[in-house]
């Protein structure tokens, strides 16, 4: 098959579900990718994944450009998240690929591209298979349920009302939408009926997987006493949760080892994370271009989030490097984890200081818990897995459209 990747950002180790689909489908069939890039730093991400692709082509979106699309959207009923991302050259690039490379069906990732899919469709009778990845709208709702400042509260009611509308009639436009987890399906698919009034039978479950290579135990002492949380800190729920952590979590853990250390790994933290360094005790690195020496050395790594929507890759990936972990409910309900077994699941910040200190104070739990965490991810969360489920759906949709045009 001839497939086209198109996503709003370069895929990579950092953006990692359409990396590894790409890199797992590579091998046996033509990858074309199309991203935009609105970060400069993501065209040194490129090298990476193009040795998996025939053809990569980054269409640049200035920040002036992505500023004046949210001005725009603001009267209107498109989700700001939604306008952010809408190119006209990311249409034209799209639909040149199409054409030059007779590209078989599209993998389009994320919301964030349906505008440009949309007018795609009106343009090619293809199959497009749209990966919504996770649910916005089940997001939006834990976000305006812990935001305290009532002016940003006010603000995420009402993109949640338009993500509402706009969620439901995405899944509408395409005859293929896949999701990283039964949860969001299952809420997507609840919004969905609420508003067509039908049952939404073309979302399937396609999770994340973890490469348990790349991710595997290395010879390292785990140094006592630390802590770390490895994440994209320029996004809210990270950022959010590492701040809930240090204020309501951390004090109870040093008011009984004031010597514990913290290490926050990810890139472009605010800087209401940044300023969480003053205290020499807590380190904020930014961008590494490795997080597995963080996680080998760490006596724990955390997953505190209060949101949640879709897979946490960074639950998977500390899990496969069998470093014990503690997280809240919302960071694993996508996963069939149990608590006591692979991980400590805590809910609120006593019990997740106490779930903490409880690792730091019991080596041979801390170490059961790794090696059961590890293997747990090895037997149920393989990339090449979930790769040959899209592959059947790719097969699926262009057999559906080619009896369409027969």
């Amino acid at each position: 098959m001839r497939i086209l990747f198109v996503t709003p950002y370069v895929p990579s180790r950092i953006r990692v579900r359409p990396f590894h689909f790409i890199r797992s489908l590579g091998s046996s069939h033509a990858i074309s990718l199309v991203s935009l890039v609105c970060d400069q730093y993501e065209a040194a991400l490129v090298p990476e994944v193009a040795e998996y692709c025939v053809s990569v082509d980054l269409v640049r979106l200035p920040r002036w450009q992505a500023y004046t699309n949210c001005l725009r959207a603001l009267p209107s009923s498109l989700p700001l998240r939604v306008a952010y991302y809408q190119s006209s050259a990311f249409v034209h690039y799209i639909l040149r690929i199409i054409r030059e490379y007779r590209i078989d069906v599209v993998h389009a990732e994320l919301i964030k591209v349906v505008p440009a899919m949309r007018a795609v469709l009106a343009r090619e009778r293809i199959p497009i298979i749209y990966d919504a990845v996770d649910c916005i709208t089940s997001y939006l709702e834990q976000q305006r349920e812990t935001e305290r400042n009532p002016l940003r509260k006010a603000f995420i009611s009402t993109e949640l009302k338009k993500m509402g509308r706009y969620e439901s009639a995405s899944v509408c436009a395409f005859d293929s939408v896949v999701i990283t987890s039964n949860y969001d399906r299952d809420y997507l698919t609840r919004e969905y009926v609420a508003r067509f009034g039908e049952r939404a039978q073309h979302i399937q479950v396609v999770p994340n997987g973890v490469d348990t290579q790349y991710f595997a135990p290395l010879q390292a002492t785990r140094e006592s006493d630390s802590l770390v949380f490895c994440a994209k800190m320029d996004y809210y729920p990270n950022a959010q949760a590492m701040f809930y952590f240090c204020r309501e979590v951390l004090p109870c853990i040093w008011a009984r080892r004031p010597q514990v250390r913290l290490t926050i790994v990810g890139n472009n933290p605010p800087r209401l994370i940044r300023d969480l360094a003053s205290d020499e005790r807590i380190t904020v690195t930014g961008y590494v271009q490795d997080i597995r020496p963080y996680l080998s050395k760490a006596s724990v790594a955390l997953a505190p989030l209060l949101v949640a929507a879709g897979m946490q890759n960074k639950v998977l990936e500390a899990l496969a490097m069998a470093t014990p972990l503690a997280a809240t409910p919302a960071a694993c309900r996508a996963l069939s984890l149990e608590s006591g077994k692979h991980l400590l699941i805590a809910e609120n910040a006593q019990t997740f200081a106490a779930a903490i200190l409880r690792l730091l104070d019991d080596p041979q739990l801390a170490l059961r818990l790794g090696h059961m965490g590890r293997h747990y991810v090895e037997q149920h969360y393989s990339w090449q897995a979930s790769a040959d489920m899209l592959d059947k759906i790719y097969k699926n949709a262009i057999y559906k459209i080619d009896q369409v045009i027969q």
